[in-house]
């Protein structure tokens, strides 16, 4: 029987269904570098429903808001409301360490990168970049995706989908709550095109390479 037969994702696969189908095909295990992006994916999954702290709790906390700048007020059961939201602009990144998506807010009208604490022209009463600039980090997701070509399966290839709608998730989750005046950067779809793009570049001229070798095509003079 043929192997795909046998094991198939749902159509619209969480992280479970995807390790579960990584098993199928690999002996019953999970390959390390796989387990380590999909651990970092689960991490990274669980920043919108799990209670821990983490950068995006702290940028929609009204209590964080500068509330005289946005026009809000605390009502007498400590509700805060709020005419308008804080804005931050949104980068994707490829680092040394893998995929990253990064916050930065704004005071008057230029982008800040760094610490500030009850500064009347910032949206927020406190911004510390190390604990509210990077939303979300996948561990090693570049080196993953060029493992894919060369020796990835069809799992491999629905985790690193699975890490884009993610990153997709918390920007659309993030939108809900502040204003988000951009999202620039290289996506996790684009870095994947362009490494499908050039590796069929270095495809092709292997190919052009043998052809004349073999005495096929002539070469270009």
């Amino acid at each position: 029987m043929n192997q795909s037969n046998r094991y198939k994702l749902p159509e619209n696969p969480t992280l479970k269904d995807i390790n579960w189908y990584k098993k199928q095909i690999n002996w019953g295990e999970l390959p390390p570098f796989y387990h380590m992006v999909a651990q970092s994916l689960g991490e990274s999954e669980g920043i919108l429903t799990h209670g821990f702290d983490n950068a995006i709790k702290r940028i929609i906390d009204r209590r964080n808001w500068n509330l005289d700048r946005l026009g809000g007020y605390m009502d007498d059961h400590n509700v805060i409301h709020c005419d308008n939201k804080p804005k931050i602009a949104l980068y994707q990144v490829f680092t040394e360490r893998g995929f990253e998506l990064h916050a930065l807010p704004y005071a008057r009208g230029k982008e800040i990168d760094q610490y500030i604490k009850n500064n009347s022209f910032m949206d927020f009463v406190v911004w510390d970049p190390l604990q509210m600039r990077m939303i979300l980090r996948i561990n090693q997701l570049h080196k993953f995706i060029a493992f894919y070509f060369e020796h990835g399966d069809q799992a491999d290839f629905a985790l690193i989908l699975h890490a884009h709608k993610i990153v997709h998730q918390c920007v659309n989750y993030l939108r809900e709550h502040v204003e988000v005046t951009k999202v620039e950067g290289v996506s996790i779809r684009q870095f994947f095109e362009a490494q499908e793009k050039r590796l069929a570049a270095v495809d092709a001229d292997e190919l052009q390479l043998a052809a004349i070798r073999a005495g096929l095509i002539e070469p270009k003079k």
